[in-house]
């Protein structure tokens, strides 16, 4: 059966996908049957549509032409952004084509109008490729785990930030020095504000939250944190202490009480015991962690981004678009609609325990006010110390508390913060387990 595809983007992944196909062709022909013929491809230049040396293959700089084109039957979207290619999905979608993509700002800002239409027209929208690169994620939670309950998901979804985060405590390094190393690697972007503020990471999440759950995730609605803030020194005391740190995107549903049943998603360092799965994932490498009702903890690692594990992702959804018919697809992902909406819980619910570091004057009475303030809040120290590592007037002190919830916590932490013996704005690390 011969399938033909049309791609939008023939940039680091659609060479992947270009190589790939030729490296497996005569495999998919062979052992399933499957035939696949470029027949349309959009770039911006004519250096990277030459990269298609088929003649017979219509070559355009405008996407929508690829997304009409009749003889296309799966639409390939590498091109990346988040409005334009809004329109161009739906316009394979309206034609018939089913729709492939690796693009995660898209669908999170827009899936909730493009999974119904996907479903109304009988088509696929695939995006394997979308959440973890080339860890298989998205189908597992379809599909191999379709017999659990998702009881707590919990992943490593941005390559810079953990490949920050580990030179930090792997080479000592500041968090400068590491993002600077990020940007000369080709890790980080110029402008790296979308990965360390926690942005990139929340699309995926509110992806992984829909998928567990079945309800439409906005991740407008989260809360993302980044690493921006995170020190050398809190990199040394975590080890001190015996854990790592890590950004995480967390999402649970709260089992019982008045808030059973709700979902909390959100993005923030953690710190992690180093016996925990997650604690061993490093450098750009990616991971996603997950409490199942029957299979117990799972995990899943691997190449987060990259040519070849992200191309690895597109031709697995393209082997699910060839062997769908319009029965098979009607109402896939038709739950991710504005309509179906999840019953969120705000991070203010969450509880946890609690790292502060607070920079304060080094006088007497200083740690009076500041328990004081915390006691009046409801929440329990655990353990309290000065650290000697300051200037003449100005000390680092180190609060961990007891379970608390995230609301109280901040409430406290205005008010310590708003005092003048504080000299600068405290560092909030929460624990996962």
């Amino acid at each position: 059966m011969e399938i033909r595809l049309g791609i939008v983007g023939l940039g680091t992944v659609g060479q992947g996908v270009l190589e790939l196909l030729e490296r497996q062709g005569a495999f998919y022909s062979k052992s399933l049957g499957l035939d696949f013929r470029i027949t349309a491809v959009c770039a911006r230049g004519e250096k990277a549509l030459a990269r298609v040396a088929d003649p017979a293959c219509f070559k355009t700089q405008d996407p929508l032409a690829v997304a009409n084109h009749p003889e296309v039957d799966v639409f390939v979207e590498l091109a990346g952004g988040e409005d334009a290619p809004k329109a161009w999905v739906e316009a394979a979608l309206k034609s018939g084509k089913h729709v492939v993509t690796a693009n995660k700002a898209l669908l999170a800002k827009h899936g909730a109008e493009l999974f119904p239409l996907a479903a109304a027209r009988g088509r696929q929208l695939l995006f394997e490729a979308a959440v973890g690169g080339g860890i298989p994620i998205v189908r597992t939670l379809q599909e191999s785990l379709i017999g659990n309950d998702i009881e707590g998901l919990a992943c490593i979804i941005n390559g810079t930030c953990n490949y920050i985060l580990t030179q930090m405590a792997v080479n000592k390094e500041s968090f400068a020095d590491a993002l600077a190393d990020a940007q000369r690697l080709g890790y980080a972007e110029a402008d790296p504000t979308f990965d360390i503020d926690g942005w990139d990471a929340l699309h995926k999440v509110s992806l992984l939250a829909s998928l567990a759950h079945g309800k439409y995730v906005d991740y407008r609605r989260l809360t993302a944190e980044g690493i921006r803030n995170v020190s050398a020194l809190d990199i040394r005391m975590a080890e001190e202490l015996g854990y790592e740190v890590k950004l995480l995107g967390v999402v649970e549903r709260a089992p019982s009480g008045e808030s059973a049943g709700r979902i909390l998603a959100a993005v923030y360092p953690v710190l992690l015991e180093r016996a925990h799965q997650l604690a061993s994932v490093q450098g750009v490498l990616n991971a996603v962690y997950l409490k199942t009702s029957a299979a117990g903890p799972l995990l899943l690692t691997g190449a987060g981004a990259g040519k070849l594990p992200t191309a690895s992702s597109v031709l697995s959804d393209l082997i699910v678009a060839a062997r769908c018919d319009a029965s098979s697809s009607a109402g896939a992902n038709a739950f991710f609609s504005a309509g179906n909406a999840a019953d969120l819980l705000s991070i203010d619910e969450l509880e946890t325990e609690f790292y502060l570091r607070l920079t304060a004057v080094d006088r007497p009475g200083v740690l009076s006010k500041v328990t004081g303030i915390l006691g009046d809040h409801g929440i329990s120290i655990r353990a309290l110390s000065q650290k000697p590592e300051h200037d003449a007037e100005n000390v680092p002190v180190i609060i961990l508390t007891h379970t608390a919830k995230n609301l109280d916590v901040m409430r406290a932490l205005a008010e310590i913060d708003a005092l003048d013996i504080i000299r600068d704005r405290t560092r909030v690390l929460r624990f996962y387990k």
